[in-house]
């Protein structure tokens, strides 16, 4: 069976093996593969598992409250529809709202105002990096 083990996952995504269990446990992150099914048993997590669990860590460090990450999670399957939000959502923070990376041009609030747009304005830097280098590039073929 493939998967990894919660000593595995801990040391991929730096989540402590007592939060692991707490959150297998308490259904936020259940490991796909195999759940514990008494003393002894192992928990197997997929890689989607694997990246839930470190989007968690990542939001968590940010200061999102556990219970916050909760209701994110719980709107998410909800209203659009995902079997593992924190795997295959794109999530921004911004201040006290988590918002839902749509599409390039439409980010929705999903904890302040649950599926309103939000009015942003995201610089690609790696568009910008890119278009410079092309034109650093092209300036140098003329030269």
């Amino acid at each position: 069976m493939e998967g990894f083990t919660a000593g595995e996952a801990e040391k991929l995504t730096g989540v402590p093996y007592d939060r692991l269990d707490y959150w297998a446990r308490s259904g936020f992150i259940k490991p796909s593969v195999a759940g514990a099914k008494g003393k002894g048993s192992k928990r197997l997590y997929s890689f989607r598992d694997l990246v839930a669990l470190k989007t968690a860590k990542e939001l968590r460090d940010l200061g999102i409250p556990l219970q916050t990450l909760r209701k994110v999670v719980r709107h998410l399957r909800q209203f659009k529809g995902l079997e593992n939000p924190l795997a295959e959502a794109r999530l921004v923070v911004a201040g006290n709202d988590v918002l839902l990376v749509q599409s390039p041009e439409e980010l929705i609030s999903v904890l302040k105002s649950p599926g309103q747009g939000v009015l942003h304005l995201v610089l690609d830097l790696p568009k910008v990096v890119g278009e410079l280098q092309e034109r650093i590039r092209k300036l140098r073929q003329t030269a």
